[in-house]
């Protein structure tokens, strides 16, 4: 038997193309695309009047409907044949016309064809009210001609910095006026960019291999599938984002049929993507309703159009029941794409195979010729094997089955749950402890908590000891917050503030067995550089460490130390890290509006200091796609030294200052690598050649240290020229509302309501979260950890307050 041929696999550079509806969202997201994928963004309109030196409204006045339409298809299908690599290539409405979706057809075979939808009344908003149920039922014919999908979801959420959606808070450092129109649209969608093209773990595993992320959860030591019915979340009463942190992936088991069944689950995959930021493994229940039917052909039919879904949703892993029909099990090996797929074996009844029986060894390897990515093999019965027979088993497919062999889940579940928490060390089934799973013996008992408290109770893995430590970190607010998530997470560590100043006192942190890591602060993150064996990329860039992690045992390859930890032990070398950078990102992304969305042309920023944190910055910036940074600091020769780093860099890159890539297509025709800029007085009016900024950094601490100016920085006004507004992000949080913060808000309220203030609060809460996975290898319960976080500032101002008088 061998594995089908997989005829959704494209080449990584093949151009890709968006169709929908008026109001999808298919040039925004176009636009994020191509600045993620670095590559020509085509849009119909433009290429029409770029072929015929008419606007369509133009074309259509001059040679009347007939010609228009006959031409407008002619551009259509030329457009399509003039791009097919390095483009994403955003359609109009040409696209629902027959002749053209028979192009889009053909050009499906070769390239990746995607229908962006989204919520009928978001649409609507975008629609004539004469016609517009017509053009909505028009649109559902994308389906036929396309070959992936994305659901662009509307995310009316405001979240303010104790995490709560849709919440406000009395507190001066409620993040006001944040529009909500594409929260998330950039993460998710360039996500799912980097899954059709097979860009996304590679990359991130190549930057920082520590990274929650980075691992698939089949290759983890040990890891959790929170298992979610479609039924369920429909009736849920929670809120999306309280599932949060409750396993390192979500199955979503489709397990009810309303009449849009289609668009349903694509919101719901939406939502999960967005509210839970881990891999999708999507399950198809076979239909009651198609069983009861005496045609196998007839059972199968929706139960294929559903699984074929799934793959179309781009989701990272689609389950298989092998046991069905062998040209369902063919139809959906043979589309796969770059999904992987868990073969799916279940035993159940009074006779169930046992793992000693032969027929189970030929089922793993029936999976394994089919080209299965993993093989989970279940047994329902009333009692769980010997752990000793499961174990068996496993030896004789690790000895017994020739490479490469997909990873093996193999466990026994009665109707009172899982029976044996470590039968399986990947993706075992878990449950939300508040939603009940009536339906699903799988997950009746056991949660992610319990589970994985459960391989420290039985001495699997070791409390450890983390730290903070620098000089001054005596009011740290970071162990309240670690400590928060431990207990969240079922983990028995612990989490100190160490303030100390000399790498001896460090090294003797980092030299005991149950040393965890380290979160550094000035002046280590420089000075540990040369003590490191291995440093992530993004530590590399940005010249400085701020998270070290041990390296234990003799082991060469990285991935095993990163499955070490959580594991007690003497350690051999050192890797260090940086996760400022990804704070200060996450925190703009967040807040930029979409008026402000970074255009590397356009875009210009500024950034007010040159030490460690003022360069984790800038390479935040440059992430985000921005080539017009400003340094403006104190001592001026530290801004040159930085700018000229980050001048480098980018020339080594191949990066040029309009946001243009040497060996791609797209932006303007500059080669200047003078991405950062060095601005020497605040008096001096914001360079013509340049947009005013529309975001600001401030990376100074509320008392100087090293020649950069204090945390009273303002901004000069005639720096405060942006049209569209932008955001300012404070660093400081002692005190919190610093002059800075001060004058913004007020500019914000009387001036620029455009104006977005991040203070320092919210982004050392997002430090602690980005350092808790590092440490743990963990996902962060990052409203928790964001709550925590203020109410300890908060608790800490009383004592202060009470103290003082």
């Amino acid at each position: 038997m061998e594995a089908s041929k997989n005829h959704r696999l494209f080449e990584p550079s093949a151009s890709i193309v968006l169709v929908g509806c008026r109001g999808a969202g298919k040039q925004s997201l176009g636009f994020m695309g191509a600045v993620h994928l670095r590559r020509k963004l085509v849009t119909e309109d433009h290429y029409f009047k770029k072929v015929t030196g008419d606007t369509r409204s133009e074309y259509l006045s001059k040679h009347g409907k007939a010609a228009f339409t006959q031409r407008d298809v002619e551009v259509f299908k030329h457009m399509l044949d003039s791009n097919r690599s390095k483009c994403i290539i955003a359609c109009g409405m040409t696209s629902l016309m027959e002749e053209a979706q028979s192009a889009l057809r053909a050009f499906a075979r070769t390239n990746p064809v995607v229908y962006v939808h989204r919520e009928e009344k978001c649409i609507r908003q975008w629609l004539d009210e004469e016609g517009a149920e017509q053009l909505l039922a028009l649109d559902k014919s994308h389906r036929d001609c396309t070959n992936l999908e994305y659901f662009n979801l509307y995310d009316p959420s405001n979240t303010s910095i104790d995490g709560r959606s849709g919440t406000t808070t009395p507190s001066e450092h409620h993040l006001a006026n944040r529009s909500s129109k594409l929260l998330g649209a950039r993460e998710d969608f360039t996500k799912f960019l980097d899954l059709i093209t097979g860009k996304g773990v590679t990359r991130i595993w190549l930057e920082s291999p520590f990274s929650v992320s980075a691992i698939p959860p089949e290759y983890r030591s040990f890891s959790y599938t929170l298992r979610l019915r479609l039924s369920s979340l429909l009736d849920m009463g929670l809120d999306m984002e309280e599932l949060e942190a409750h396993g390192d992936c979500v199955e979503l088991i489709i397990d009810t049929w309303p009449n849009n069944i289609l668009d349903v689950i694509a919101t719901q995959v939406a939502l999960i993507r967005r509210k839970l930021r881990v891999p999708i493994i999507y399950h198809v229940e076979e239909n009651p309703r198609e069983e009861r039917r005496r045609l196998p052909d007839e059972k199968d039919r929706m139960d294929t159009q559903l699984l074929d879904l799934g793959l179309r949703l781009g989701v990272e892993y689609l389950s298989l029941d092998l046991q069905r029909s062998e040209p369902l099990v063919n139809h959906i090996l043979d589309r796969k794409g770059r999904t992987r797929i868990i073969g799916n074996y279940l035993y159940s009844g009074f006779r169930a195979v046992t793992w000693d029986d032969e027929r189970m060894v030929e089922d793993y390897k029936r999976a394994q010729a089919l080209g299965c990515d993993i093989v989970r093999m279940a047994r329902l019965c009333t009692g769980d094997s010997s752990r000793e027979v499961l174990e068996e088993f496993k030896a004789r497919i690790q000895n017994g089955v020739p490479d490469p062999k997909p990873p093996l889940v193999a466990y026994d579940y009665s109707v009172l749950g899982v029976r044996t928490p470590l039968q399986s060390r990947i993706l075992n089934p878990v449950r939300h402890p508040k939603i009940e799973n009536k339906r699903d013996h799988l997950a009746t008992v056991s949660t992610y908590p319990s589970s994985f408290a459960a391989l420290f109770s039985n001495f699997v893995l070791d409390p450890l000891q983390f730290y903070v430590v620098g000089a001054n970190v005596s009011y740290s607010l970071s162990p309240t917050m670690h400590h928060a998530a431990y207990e969240f997470s079922g983990m028995p560590h612990k989490y100190q503030a160490v303030s100390c100043t000399s790498l001896d006192d460090l090294n003797q942190i980092c030299a005991s067995p149950t040393f965890g890591g380290v979160n550094l602060t000035a002046p280590f993150k420089v000075a540990i550089l040369p003590h490191l064996k291995i440093k992530s990329h993004h530590a590399s860039v940005v010249g400085a460490v701020n998270v070290v992690l041990p390296l234990r045992g003799k082991t060469s390859f990285i991935l095993d130390h990163a499955n070490s930890r959580n594991r007690a032990g003497p350690a051999s070398e050192f890797y260090g890290d940086n996760t400022d950078w990804r704070s200060i990102y996450t925190c703009l992304q967040r807040a930029v509006s979409p008026r402000n969305s970074v255009q590397p042309s356009r875009t210009t920023a500024l950034v007010v200091g040159a030490g460690g944190m003022a360069r984790a910055a800038i390479y935040a910036l440059l992430q985000l796609g921005c080539r017009n940074i400003f340094i403006y600091n104190r001592t001026i020769t530290n801004a040159v030294d930085v700018a000229k780093h980050f001048n480098d860099w980018a020339a080594q890159q191949g990066i040029t200052a309009g946001g243009a890539h040497i060996n791609g297509v797209g932006g303007n025709s500059a080669t200047s690598h003078e991405v950062c800029h060095v601005i020497s007085s605040t008096r001096q009016p914001w360079p013509e050649k340049y947009s005013p900024p529309t975001m600001v950094i401030s990376c100074v601490p509320a008392t100087s240290s090293d020649g950069s100016p204090p945390a009273d920085f303002e901004m000069p006004l005639q720096w405060l020229k942006s049209p569209t507004g932008g955001v300012v992000v404070e660093l400081a949080y002692d005190p919190l509302i610093t002059p800075l913060v001060a004058q913004m808000q007020a500019f914000r309220d009387t001036v620029g309501p455009s104006w977005v203030v991040v203070d320092g609060l919210e982004l050392v809460s997002e430090m602690a979260i980005e350092a808790f996975e590092l440490m743990t290898g963990r996902m962060a319960p990052k409203r928790l950890m964001t709550q925590v976080c203020m109410k300890t500032w908060e608790q800490q101002q009383r004592d202060m307050s009470s103290g003082s008088s």
